[in-house]
């Protein structure tokens, strides 16, 4: 049953008039006679009517505090801050060969004049090093890949699962080289894997929902030198964004001085390459950052500055609201820091540090908490009861008020990369422009790079040396950018919020809470309740084992690539990842596991009444009819489906048919193991098992003989 929303606003002031001068007869005993509108007595009552209908209105609205404090009770965060967006830049000086140097906070814009500078995360060493070479090896060997990657053929990095992989990549360093060392930040573009899948994406390194403490996928060294001759770089000279080469991310390398003119190779190695499919390298692009559309403001003043004077002249009255310098007004994203030096209860000057909130509602009235307003650039202060009235002291430091805020972000920042980058060489080459010239002769070490769209628009100082000329290019979208959150929109994500799962009671809760992950990329979840991995064949109560299907590439072309992965593992970082998630949501007592999927052996024999020449269109149908991601409905064949030899034959007929094919098919049987072939029956699998490997087999009967012929697919 449905039942009909409250409305507690239902009299207006018509209907209150009304109500209260039909009583008035009885009321008065009838000594007020006199009801109309030139009565004074009537004028009052209109009054109070009018009023009465405000707080009758006031009954039905909910104001954006009482929705904070809900939220807060249901622990669901309250409405999200604006956003800057953030993309990657690649430095790139006017002078060949230059060595450069540009701090934190130095800014480019793609529209000087117009709001859309950027800013530079970390500060950046631009080294005169350009990439010239790639080349894998795996179990089959090595083969240079430079070509492949030119032409925008993504690049496997590594070979069957569990085997040695290594990666070269030969670096051309120009004029003077960096003699005093330097820091190379190389931006790792990899591919997302394509597919219709149910997890969740990894972002990318450089954005602000990448998930830092993920495992990674396998043991990756690094190791730098003359080509040939490399020694392996320390632990601390490596900070891999990538997570392992996990999702496209930046990794900064500290290498030992080199000279300028010569050939140099960076080598990337694995003694075991467990990563649940092989990355697939799309580019690599030397001297890259990422840059934010924000820029941070640091604020010092004595008790003449501008802010601070109007704390310390105002009196200690409610509804104080100060704005912050450099026209924050529309632009203010957030306050890293607001310090005041003030005086205690005592008499004794120090330093308090105050708090942005989100709502003063839920504020005492000794907090040191404030809000932020955007709209204006100012912060508004408390009055008193609900968080505290900021009192500056004079005495005791010529510094009163440290702050900490970013001006910026917004959608003003969102666009696509460098159009320039994007005209000028194939996709996958939008983060690899060093290797533009393979498709042509082979670049010239010290040869210029092409200039960026974007210009250089800090000050002369924010360059080493100052005022070096340079330029830049985005070689991925900016993106992220967003205004704060209105009310309404957090009352839309609260009520999403409230269906998401946080906790592991139920195995559907087990298979959401894997599926979501923050941080890898999980395809598919099964939950066997009461399977504990340390006794087999038992039930034992309270045990849940999750089984973990990774995502893998699954498009069309995938399936005959050399890299494929029919029966993908997960990688022992993602597993643990599951494991810790689960173990944070498990009920008290209970035991939670996580495993890879349990494959078994599936043999399949198509007998056709004549020989075709489609045997290897029969064999890709199956296989892709029986595959853990894509199989059965198209979202994965079932966790201990069942196998039945009529679907089979449905889906052989289908796919002669789609061939144009008229060949009839007699049967198809099925095989479990090393078992006998099943032509008629069901075949079970055990629950949580998925087929695989897949061996197909094709017999055709000749007419002139009784005795089929077995052709393998």
């Amino acid at each position: 049953m449905t039942l009909a929303p409250l409305r507690l606003d239902d009299l207006s002031w018509a209907d209150l008039v009304d109500a209260v001068r039909s009583r008035i007869p009885a009321e008065s005993a009838g000594r007020w006679t006199l009801h109309a509108p030139v009565d004074p007595g009537m004028t009052l009552l209109d009054l109070q009517a009018y009023l009465l209908e405000q707080q009758i209105y006031r009954l039905d609205q909910v104001p954006d505090a009482v929705v904070h404090a809900v939220l807060r009770l249901l622990g669901v965060p309250g409405p999200a801050p604006a956003t800057a967006a953030v993309t990657v830049l690649q430095v790139v000086p006017e002078e060949p060969g230059a060595r450069l140097r540009i701090r934190e906070g130095a800014s480019f814009g793609r529209e000087p004049g117009r709001g859309t500078d950027f800013h530079l995360e970390g500060g950046l060493d631009v080294l005169p090093v350009r990439v010239t070479g790639l080349s894998v090896r795996d179990a089959s060997g090595e083969r240079d890949r430079t070509a492949d990657l030119a032409a925008g053929r993504p690049v496997p990095l590594a070979g069957a699962p569990g085997r040695p992989a290594r990666v070269r990549v030969r670096l051309s360093v120009s004029g003077d080289g960096f003699p005093d060392g330097g820091t190379l930040a190389l931006l790792v573009t990899v591919e997302e894997p394509a597919g219709p899948w149910t997890g969740s994406p990894a972002p990318e390194g450089w954005s602000a929902r990448a998930v830092p403490d993920v495992p990674p996928p396998a043991r990756l060294h690094w190791s730098y030198g003359p080509v040939g001759d490399v020694r392996a770089l320390p632990a601390g000279a490596v900070v891999d964004g990538t997570g392992g080469l996990r999702r496209s991310g930046l990794v900064r390398l500290t290498l030992p001085a080199t000279a300028g003119g010569t050939e140099r190779e960076l080598l990337l190695d694995t003694p075991a390459a467990t990563f649940a499919a092989p990355p697939r390298l799309l580019g690599l692009a030397p001297n890259t950052v990422p840059a934010h559309h924000a820029r941070r403001v640091r604020l010092e003043e004595g008790p003449d500055g501008p802010v601070a004077r109007r704390l310390v002249d105002r009196p200690r009255l409610p509804g104080l609201v100060v704005a912050l310098p450099e026209d924050a007004a529309g632009r203010l994203i957030d306050v890293g820091r607001f310090t005041l030096w003030e005086s205690d209860d005592a008499g004794k000057a120090r330093a308090h540090d105050w708090a942005a909130v989100p709502d003063l509602a839920f504020s005492g009235p000794l907090d040191r908490v404030f809000t932020v307003d955007r709209a204006f650039g100012a912060l508004r202060f408390g009055d008193g009861l609900t968080g505290r009235i900021p009192r500056v002291c004079r005495t005791g430091s010529a510094t009163v008020l440290w702050a900490e805020y970013r001006l910026g972000g917004g959608p003003a920042g969102n666009g696509g990369a460098d159009p320039a980058v994007r005209a000028a060489l194939p996709a996958a080459l939008l983060a690899f422009p060093a290797l533009a010239g393979f498709a042509g002769p082979r670049p010239v070490a010290g040869a210029p790079s092409p200039p960026g769209d974007w210009v250089f628009t800090g000050v002369p100082e924010d360059t080493e040396p100052p005022g070096a000329p340079c330029t830049a290019r985005a070689l991925v979208p900016s993106a992220g950018g967003a205004e704060p959150e209105s009310p309404a929109a957090t009352r839309r994500r609260a009520a999403v919020a409230l269906g998401v799962v946080t906790r592991a009671v139920t195995a559907a809760d087990h298979e959401e809470l894997a599926l979501s992950t923050p941080g890898v990329a999980v395809a598919r979840a099964h939950a066997l309740v009461g399977v504990h991995p340390a006794h087999p064949g038992r039930r034992v109560p309270g045990a849940v084992t999750t089984l973990v299907v990774p995502r893998v590439p699954r498009a069309p072309g995938d399936v005959a690539a050399p890299d494929a992965v029919p029966l993908p593992v997960p990688d022992p970082g993602a597993l643990s990842a599951v494991r810790a998630r689960l173990e944070a949501a498990r009920l008290l007592g209970a035991g939670v596991f996580v495993a890879p999927p349990r494959y078994r052996p599936v043999r399949v024999r198509v007998t056709l009444a004549a020989d075709t020449a489609r045997r290897h269109l029969l064999d890709t149908a199956l296989r892709r009819h029986l595959d853990p991601l894509v199989g059965g409905d198209g979202t994965g064949w079932p966790f201990g489906g069942v196998l039945r030899p009529s679907a089979l034959q449905r889906t052989v007929e289908r796919a002669l048919e789609a061939a144009g094919d008229r060949t009839p098919v007699r049967a198809v049987a099925v095989a479990l193991d090393e078992g006998p072939y099943e032509s008629c029956g069901d075949v079970p699998l055990r629950p949580g098992e998925l087929p695989g490997p897949v061996e197909v087999l094709v017999c055709a009967t000749p007419p002139s003989g009784p005795v089929p012929r077995e052709v393998r697919a």
